[in-house]
């Protein structure tokens, strides 16, 4: 059994079987993936600073009371903040332009490859 491999004709078929495991994607479809990746970015870090500041560290006190600190809830914050920002630092992921991985470290991006838009993954100018 040969599989073919992807993105190279985009379709991983079987050989005798109509079966295909990787069907052909529409480009838009790429788009919106790479639009809520960066919403689900912006949401872990609202959502992870504000448990950070309102659950871990108290603030703001109730009036006459110093603020509590909390560390479980600091800690779940800082991780859920952080978990954020690592969605918001990954390079957008298009196989249709042309990509075969993921870049595993949000820090360093491809080496040479074209500009692309934050948002959406398509190429600039």
């Amino acid at each position: 059994m040969t599989l073919v491999p992807f993105p190279f004709p985009h379709r991983l078929a079987l050989p005798n079987s109509p079966l295909t495991l990787m069907p052909r994607t529409d480009p838009s479809q790429w788009r919106v993936f790479n639009v809520l990746l960066r919403l689900l970015g912006i949401g872990a870090t609202f959502s992870g600073l504000v448990a950070l500041t309102t659950f871990g560290l108290g603030l703001p006190a109730p009036k006459g009371q110093s603020p509590a600190v909390s560390w479980p809830s600091l800690l779940t914050g800082s991780l859920v903040t952080l978990v954020g920002l690592g969605f918001l630092m990954i390079p957008p992921f298009r196989p249709d332009q042309g990509d075969t991985k993921v870049v595993s470290n949000p820090v360093r991006a491809w080496s040479g490859s074209p500009r692309r838009s934050w948002w959406t993954g398509d190429r600039l100018g």
